[in-house]
């Protein structure tokens, strides 16, 4: 029996940020004054391969700019690889970047129809459920309007539903239970747990180590776009917060916002908090007001005790355990 996800020697190389938005027309007359533009790229996966039995429960960690989610995007066939190859075997289901690819002009039921072929469902199959599509997103009442109408949120609600109306039997996961506010992000982590009591494949991406020792049995760690770890979940745990600094490196505050400051993009678990912690928010090094109890509640950090900071370096500390700067 073939694996259900195969990637093969897969590398992944991408013109950088600043390439992709250039000044044109400075760029044409440098052109015409015959001075050339060197292109400039990145390798996003390096050489990766990986393979994922049928009815495994895998985690995808690692730092930001890791590759994670890009390599979501390509076992999906969102991005195609510069070289290697992927191979899925069965339905596959991509929660990834949930509310992207709508066409904006079309209704809600003509999306649903489209979104449903390009997954591979048979479109008299697809119009079946559209009822119960609508209504699982909360959207029965918007079913003729077009998409262009929704709210980012409202369009992720629909993809999310559209993508888990029938049983994947690979599902690819990517930080998606931001969707909506508590009460509908509820709704679908029971969906998700309905799968994985099933027999349905899953690869998780997700910076919550703790929940990915938790449900999945096997963790790759990626690094600069390749394997840095395949194993047990508790040996990459421990591994992976080796690897990163907590409040224990940070006698004061200043110390950890002069962190912030010089690393923004590096992650930071703040360990050994007790209590409900408080939760500050830093941009540039910078401490801004205390975020209230109910954004705690609202993003799922309610009662946790371990935390991550990265790009927007959201820091959770238990009150008095570290001084503000």
């Amino acid at each position: 029996m073939p694996a259900a996800i195969v990637v093969d020697d897969v590398s992944l190389v991408r013109r950088t940020q600043e390439e992709l938005h250039y000044d044109f027309k400075r760029s044409a007359l440098r052109l015409l004054g015959g001075q050339g533009r060197q292109v400039r790229r990145r390798t996003v996966l390096d050489h990766l391969s990986l393979r994922v039995e049928h009815g495994e429960k895998v985690g995808v960690i690692g730092p930001n700019g890791s590759g994670k989610s890009t390599l979501l995007k390509v076992i999906a066939g969102i991005l195609q690889p510069t070289s290697g190859s992927v191979a899925v075997d069965g339905t596959l289901a991509p929660l990834i970047e949930l509310g992207v690819g709508f066409d904006a002009d079309l209704s809600l039921v003509d999306n649903i129809v489209y979104y449903g072929v390009l997954l591979g469902h048979p479109e008299e199959q697809v119009r079946a459920h559209i009822h119960s599509i609508l209504e699982f997103a909360e959207l029965v009442e918007h079913r003729d309007e077009p998409t262009k109408t929704l709210s980012s949120g409202m369009a992720a609600r629909l993809s999310f539903a559209i993508a888990t109306e029938f049983r994947p039997e690979v599902l690819l996961v990517d930080e998606v239970l931001s969707v909506g506010d508590e009460r509908f992000r509820r709704k679908c982590t029971a969906r998700i747990d309905r799968f994985w009591d099933e027999h349905s494949t899953i690869l998780l991406v997700s910076h919550d180590m703790l929940t990915v020792a938790q449900i999945c049995s096997r963790v790759i760690w990626l690094d600069h776009g390749g394997v840095r770890f395949d194993g047990p979940s508790k040996h990459a745990a421990e591994m992976y917060l080796s690897t990163i600094p907590t409040v224990a490196n940070f006698r004061r505050g200043e110390d950890l916002v002069a962190f912030a400051r010089t690393n923004p993009r590096r992650e930071i678990i703040v360990q050994g908090t007790s209590g409900h912690p408080q939760i500050y928010l830093i941009r540039d090094g910078r401490r801004h007001a205390i975020v209230s109890s109910e954004w705690t509640v609202r993003h799922g950090y309610e009662g946790k005790d371990v935390v991550i900071v990265s790009d927007e370096v959201i820091l959770e500390v238990a009150e008095g355990e570290m001084l503000a700067p």
